[in-house]
């Protein structure tokens, strides 16, 4: 049996240790039988966890991200990755990661607030996380990590260790597994059926799973969802990267998230997941999109042994149903 494992080190320099470089290392195991990937760093068991408790949950007064604490407690990356150290715009800051999962893992606050609700959330706070996030991923891309990914934790049941809303950033030159199965899929597809599989799901406009459109970003819920109440908001305009999208083009997509979390607020969801594929090559099979799902609220769970060990979902509301409510909010 081949046990095949690789490494990847991640370079940061720490404000615990008053901003010195330290390095962490990664360790990648491939599964011998399915491929599957397993990334180990043993640090990140000390990562903080924060937790609601209760209703009013007070700021805890050392929460790194908050703004009085963010630029003391939260790490830079080295000069020759970002001369400043962090990356800001607006009111959006990225650093690296504290406990990494790749090489080029960065951490992107956008918003002071230390907790918001999904209906709170304001167009110009996701926009300033995503433009700061474009620059990150065009790092990345100079650094010849050409897949870009970014993932968002919302709230403790949807995996977030620390509650002040933040963005994952991973760029890397080999991507994540999903990110390569779901290229391969879309390149697939286009050799098979002659077109897009993006440009066949804009047909969608007129079917009852569509949600919306706004400024070259449409969304609507998938024919078999992944989690629930998903959607996914696509480029219509050949886009295939954050890194290619201008201000305009960054503006229509944080107006859907934003548009999307409301809508999801009126289902009576109070935590999500969000990712972000993006893919600065520009090819004509691939096409950016977002996807975003519920999670549960409390302490159960909606990954059993059927999403853990048999890899498909079992679900109670059909697309069409809640597309209709996400629908409302692309009419105003």
């Amino acid at each position: 049996m081949k046990l095949e494992k690789f490494s990847e080190c991640a370079r940061i320099l720490d404000p615990r240790k008053g901003f010195a470089e330290t390095s962490q290392v990664i360790e990648i195991r491939v599964d011998p039988l399915t491929g599957g990937i397993s990334r180990i760093n043993m640090a990140r068991e000390l990562r903080p966890k924060q937790e609601i408790k209760g209703l009013e949950t007070p700021v805890p007064p050392d929460c790194p991200f908050c703004p009085q604490n963010i630029d003391r407690d939260t790490p830079k990356f080295p000069e020759d990755y970002v001369r400043e150290g962090r990356i800001k715009n607006g009111g959006a800051t990225i650093f690296p990661n504290l406990y990494p999962l790749a090489d080029l893992h960065g951490v992107c606050v956008f918003t002071g607030a230390h907790k918001l609700d999904l209906d709170k959330f304001s167009k110009e706070e996701i926009m300033e996380g995503l433009k700061a996030s474009k620059e990150f991923f065009r790092i990345g891309t100079e650094r010849g990590a050409i897949y870009h990914f970014l993932g968002w934790n919302h709230m403790p049941n949807a995996g977030a260790s620390i509650l002040h809303p933040h963005f994952q950033l991973i760029a890397s030159r080999s991507g994540l597994k999903g990110e390569r199965e779901l290229f391969e899929a879309c390149e697939r597809y286009w050799k098979r059926e002659g077109r897009s599989y993006w440009s066949d799901l804009a047909e969608e406009r007129n079917s009852e799973r569509y949600v919306g459109e706004e400024g070259g970003i449409l969304w609507v819920a998938p024919w078999a969802p992944m989690g629930t109440y998903e959607v996914i908001g696509f480029s219509t305009q050949r886009a295939s990267s954050l890194v290619a999208l201008d201000d305009g083009g960054l503006e229509a997509l944080s107006e859907g998230i934003v548009r999307i979390l409301k809508g999801l607020w009126e289902l009576g969801v109070r935590a999500v997941n969000m990712v972000v594929y993006s893919f600065p090559e520009s090819v004509e099979w691939f096409s950016l999109h977002a996807r975003v799902m519920a999670r549960p609220s409390g302490a159960t769970t909606d990954k059993a042994f059927l999403e853990i060990y048999g890899s498909e979902v079992g679900l109670t509301a059909p697309p069409e149903a809640y597309a209709k409510v996400l629908k409302s909010r692309f009419r105003s």
